[in-house]
């Protein structure tokens, strides 16, 4: 059986695999997005992460330059994509929105299950 650290461990590690995979992805994405919107070989695209995201450091957001040119990208969790930022809309900044406020209602959610079980369990324990 795996003690409390041994547990802690996998989590998190999980986590920092889980965040570089993320960040490899999408410099693939990134890159290979910037060079054909500028029309630039993707050696010669150059990636610069603007903004990152929680503790695993999630790149939201990533600078392309390459050929004289410049372009921001920023990461829409909603539909898991990268997209330029001036091609980004009002109703996909709503979608964007509406996703995160549904991410967090579930986070909530969770965590008062897990409390609750936490709380019987203790009251089991207590009874015994």
């Amino acid at each position: 059986m795996l003690g409390w650290r041994s547990v802690v461990l996998v989590a998190l590690s999980a986590l920092v695999l889980g965040g570089c995979n993320h960040n490899k992805r999408a410099e693939k994405t990134v890159k290979s997005r910037a060079a054909f919107e500028m029309s630039c070989p993707e050696d010669e695209v150059a990636l610069q992460v603007l903004a990152t995201e929680g503790p695993r450091t999630l790149a939201t957001q990533i600078g392309a330059e390459g050929c004289g040119q410049k372009t921001v990208y920023v990461y829409l969790r909603s539909s898991d994509t990268w997209v330029a930022s001036s091609a980004v809309t009002p109703a996909m900044q709503a979608e964007e929105r509406a996703f995160e406020e549904r991410q967090s209602k579930q986070i909530r959610a969770a965590e008062d299950t897990r409390r609750l079980e936490q709380q019987q369990s203790y009251q089991r324990g207590v009874g015994e």
